[in-house]
């Protein structure tokens, strides 16, 4: 696994749960469970309690402005609501959606709706 074995842990159970009995501090934290808005703010919260310093979180489902990235007029609005959100209430964060990739994606595309979750300066709130 590209020299990450030992590195890298999956975690198949409800993320809210796990975060909030986690003790272990994590590089990287990949959210892709529920795209409730009050879902995803929990997690984006409980997750950056986990972060190492300069540690990032990827969300997956984030629609910049709330707008379609691919012609199936699918738009999942919970990631970018919830992200607006702790926007105004934590002016430390940065969300940087990828936009674009150099390989295919979705629907002969290059788009993808991965954006990552950064603390400014290693440190949130």
């Amino acid at each position: 696994m590209a020299g990450l074995a030992g590195k890298i842990q999956f975690v198949h159970m409800d993320s809210l749960s796990f975060m909030k009995t986690s003790a272990k501090k994590f590089d990287l934290i990949f959210l892709d469970g529920s795209h409730r808005s009050v879902d995803v703010y929990k997690e984006i919260l409980l997750a950056l309690d986990l972060l190492n310093n300069n540690g990032m979180i990827l969300l997956h489902d984030f629609y910049p402005g709330n707008k379609q990235l691919w012609s199936d007029n699918v738009v999942i609005s919970g990631p970018i609501a919830a992200s607006q959100r702790l926007g105004r209430e934590c002016k430390d964060l940065d969300f940087l959606p990828f936009g674009k990739l150099p390989w295919p994606t979705k629907l002969n595309s290059n788009v993808t709706s991965l954006a990552i979750v950064v603390k400014k300066n290693g440190i949130a709130r």
